[in-house]
């Protein structure tokens, strides 16, 4: 999707929106941190908000990599989840508390991109965990697997809304660990919960 040199401004760019958020960053200090002047800068995108858009396209391409290398390579869908614990928590330690504000109110396009991510891929691989779990007979299987998909994935809308867990109390890194973890004792069969007990001691 991107080519290598624009994979790179991509990623420094989203570094300095992490540090700093992404309304106090303009473009003249993306430029300054790219080494490139502004006009270099607008070959490469047409305004802010497409810089955003350009940023959160390759950090959701970059997670879906992510998570589908954990499915694929995980020995089961307990260490799936626990290795997106342990990716996820690097990310959200670097974090500006007010980034999701800043989409929301901002750059509503990159939001409702963020979102459509969420509903769909998220909750696709979501699923495929879920039905991996009860095959292996980790996870209980007297629930919907549908409802329990869409439940996980609202729920990480709410993670990320202050007026539940505003940044000052609430680590974001670790109330994501907790969400899961309470996610995880919440489906996981007798199996399961001895096998998650011994991964986190």
């Amino acid at each position: 999707m991107f080519n290598e040199q624009q994979e790179k401004w991509l990623r420094r760019t989203e570094d300095l929106f992490m540090r700093y958020g992404i309304k106090s960053i303009t473009m003249d200090d993306v430029a300054r941190e790219l080494g490139i002047s502004k006009k270099t800068l607008y070959q490469f995108v047409e305004s802010k908000d497409d810089l955003v858009m350009q940023v959160m396209q390759r950090h959701i391409e970059e997670e879906k990599e992510v998570s589908q290398c954990w499915h694929r390579d995980a020995d089961n869908a307990i260490e799936e989840i626990l290795g997106v614990i342990k990716n996820a928590q690097k990310d959200l330690q670097r974090i500006k508390s007010n980034i999701v504000f800043d989409l929301q109110k901002y750059h509503r396009s990159a939001w409702e991109f963020m979102q459509n991510y969420q509903r769909g891929h998220m909750h696709q691989m979501v699923r495929a965990n879920l039905e991996r779990g009860i095959q292996e007979g980790l996870y209980r299987s007297d629930f919907d697997i549908d409802i329990i998909a869409k439940l996980h994935v609202a729920e990480s809308f709410v993670l990320l809304d202050e007026s539940f867990f505003p940044r000052s109390e609430y680590p974001l890194e670790v109330v994501f660990r907790e969400y899961l973890l309470y996610y995880l004792h919440a489906i996981a069969s007798d199996r399961g919960r001895e096998l998650l007990t011994a991964k986190l001691t």
